[in-house]
């Protein structure tokens, strides 16, 4: 059961409060200004892996130093400028979380640091304008920097040294549970049972996905597991060009048997056999395995060139996906021995190299991002406007918790139930907080005793928080009551203090609650759409350019807009509103996905083909024109597509043999395939091979 609780979730509570405890002990020790900021830091820092820990206390570090420089460099200019200095907060709080959702990464919190850390610093300082120096705002910005360095020093030293939990074990039980999966659906695929490839496919794309974001911990990691960070991101690329490979087989697969009465010819049967059995069980036998297969499927491909049915095309291509399939699977087994050997210590037998794609790649909506942005700048603005002239000295909360929690739930789809939910639960952390602060705080005499009394609430809230069932309600509880001891720091833990703090902080979330309902309350079906044809709009590009784009990251950048299509699609589905998204699928996405690469392969070819008289970029622009069509819902001029097509196959076809015009079969005829799938994929015609399915005597392709 995923809730329920287990020794790494206690020893991890445990951790989290002797780092916390640590970090306040040395702040009272060090004579430090906020000491509870310090524990607010080790707590917001922790997390169950020690790899997590150390980058996310890097980029808090990194957003807290750069928000002090912002404060410093701004506030003593424009301070006598209330209304001018709140419009740069707005913006700079904008601008740093439209940054930070463009970076689909860990790094991106270091952006959300230093755009809330300004207000974090600067408005309390602002409270009284009558006594503000650049003395004091200087002693709050060092104070916040060598407070928040401090618990996340203590946090990054206990998670490390004490029993650490690497990232490596997760990250390898994914790796291997990739792998096993696809052996399976590779056996799946390759016999004669149907199965619900779609959904394994679209699965597969997501923990490709999922795997990315955990693997970005791992260059931080306390394990050997960081020195293999270069391979273990190379496999994650290589899964994400298999989806497409695996998707193309199935699918050629069905066609052809339904083409050959339900069974394909023997030779064809007999490599799909022996490559299953490789796939299973020979990952680790001889290599020449995959040497001779990839002649058998060369010796049984039909030779194009005398015989040019549309059948026979198909199998062309069936036999090239084949190859890809067998080079991509060794390759991903070869990458997995390699990274065990990087996790015993020796040097693995591919060196450690840099990614070839970086998660800049990866799909982000830029629209959603400047619209979130806006309503955190307006939240901010509101918020700084409504205390400035209210002239509510002790309603400094508002403003400074209005943009946090814009900030926070940013990059979902709709962050109105989020607020909501943790409107509630802070304004019920209020009694927690004004337990602590009003009765047991004052009657602490000792740092013995303030552990004794922090101990059972933190430890427990920690466990709650690290739950995915109770984490949305126990994290504001906890850090809410957290972040009120700050009170107790300035010597302002009164009746009325509390009170115009408590509600300053209402005051502000709800003015978040009211921006992200102006701005952000969206249709989930508009952000499918949009996300559709941002993904159409990469493959219309295709045919404009001069130079194909890497394989690899055309497959990543669309393999992660499929895993981000299907839960919102899954959840159209449920709401039956399938027609808001004009019937789209992530079958026919990844479909769309397949039309791509055959266009970047034929780029490839492109060149080549020309000197041997054959063009085919008046066909790629089609192909452009096609999809540019699909964005602006105009008709499409399928018909012309076809016999565009159908000439380029029988110009190509009759090209000399070898390895461009068997390469050019294959992707037309891919793309032919993909692209209209409603169409007879051959029709009534001879074939390359006969009735009894062997073959009919004619020559077969050999790639030289």
């Amino acid at each position: 059961m995923p809730n329920r609780i287990t020794r790494d979730d206690i020893l991890f509570s445990v951790k989290s409060f002797m780092a916390a405890m640590l970090a306040l002990y040395l702040a009272f020790r060090l004579g430090l200004p906020r000491p509870f900021w310090s524990l607010i830091s080790a707590y917001v820092v922790s997390q169950p892996f020690s790899g997590a820990t150390r980058s996310k206390a890097v980029y808090r570090v990194a957003g807290t130093v750069v928000g002090a420089v912002m404060t410093m460099l701004v506030v003593p200019r424009f301070v006598g400028y209330p209304i001018l200095l709140s419009i740069i907060f707005s913006v700079w709080i904008g601008l740093c979380l439209y940054v930070s959702l463009l970076d689909r990464t860990p790094r991106a919190y270091a952006f959300m640091l230093a755009g809330y850390s300004v207000p974090i610093i600067a408005l309390p300082v602002l409270a009284d304008v009558s006594v503000f120096s650049e003395a004091a705002l200087f002693e709050a910005s060092l104070a916040r920097v060598e407070e928040i360095v401090l618990g996340i020093v203590c946090s990054a030293l206990v998670h490390s040294v004490i029993l650490p939990r690497g990232v490596d074990r997760t990250v390898l039980e994914r790796l291997d549970q990739a792998l096993k999966d696809i052996r399976l659906w590779v056996q799946e695929i390759l016999s004669e049972a149907p199965a619900n490839r779609t959904m394994e496919l679209h699965r597969l794309s997501q923990t490709v996905s999922e795997m990315r974001t955990l693997s970005t911990h791992l260059s931080f990691d306390t394990s050997n597991v960081r020195w293999t960070t270069g391979l273990v991101t190379e496999l994650q690329n290589r899964f994400s060009t298999l989806v497409p490979v695996l998707a193309t087989v199935g699918d050629r697969l069905d066609v052809l048997k339904a083409g050959y009465g339900g069974s394909l010819p023997l030779p064809w049967q007999k490599v799909l056999a022996a490559i299953s059995h490789w796939v299973a069980h020979g990952s680790g036998s001889d290599r020449g395995i995959v040497v001779r297969l990839h002649r058998e499927i060369d010796r049984i491909v039909p030779e194009t060139g005398r015989i040019s049915e549309k059948q026979d095309r198909l199998l062309v291509n069936l036999g090239m996906e084949l190859q890809r399939l067998l080079n991509e699977c060794e390759r991903c087994f070869d990458l997995r021995r390699a990274i065990d050997a990087g996790m015993n210590g020796d040097l693995p037998l591919m060196e450690k190299r840099k990614a070839k794609t970086s998660t800049v790649s990866l799909f982000v909506d830029r629209r959603v991002a400047l619209v979130s942005a806006l309503a955190a700048a307006l939240a901010q603005g509101l918020s700084c406007l409504f205390w400035i002239l209210s002239g509510w000295p002790l309603g400094v909360s508002a403003p400074v918790m209005a943009g946090i929690y814009c900030m926070f739930f940013a990059s979902l789809d709709n962050p109105l139930p989020a607020i909501r939910l943790q409107f509630i639960y802070i304004t019920l952390s209020t009694l927690t907080a004004g337990l602590y602060l009003l009765l047991l705080l004052p009657s602490v005499h000792s740092f013995e005793m303030l552990m004794m009394m922090f101990a059972p609430f933190l430890l427990v809230m920690n466990i709650l928080m690290v739950k995915p069932a109770t984490a949305m309600r126990a994290t504001p509880f906890m850090m809410l009551t957290i972040c009120s001891m700050t009170m107790f720091d300035t010597g302002t833990a009164d009746m009325t203090t509390f009170i115009n703090s408590e509600l300053s902080q209402s005051i502000g979330i709800g003015m978040s609650l009211f921006c992200t309902w102006m701005f952000r309350v969206v249709n989930v079906a508009s952000v499918t759409r949009r996300l559709v044809l941002k993904m159409w709009d990469d493959i219309a590009r295709l045919g404009d350019t001069s130079r194909a784009p890497s394989m690899i990251a055309l497959s990543v950048r669309m393999v992660d807009g499929i895993s981000l299509l299907v839960p919102r699609l899954s959840q159209l589905e449920k709401q039956k509103h399938v027609t808001g998204v004009d019937g789209l699928s992530a079958a026919g996405i990844l479909s769309d996905l397949c039309v791509g690469l055959n266009m970047a392969r034929l780029l490839r070819l492109e060149r080549r083909l020309l000197r041997l008289g054959v063009p085919v970029r008046p066909l790629l622009q089609a192909l452009s024109g096609h999809y540019r069509d699909r964005m602006a819902a105009r008709p499409e001029g399928d018909a012309g597509i076809l016999a565009m097509l159908d000439a380029a196959l029988e110009d190509v076809a009759m090209l000399p043999a070898g390895p461009v015009r068997k390469a050019a079969v294959a992707a037309l005829a891919g793309i032919r395939r993909d692209l209209f799938r409603n169409t007879a994929p051959f029709p009534a015609g001879k074939s390359a091979y006969g009735e009894d399915g062997h073959e009919a005597g004619l020559s077969v392709a050999n790639g030289s």
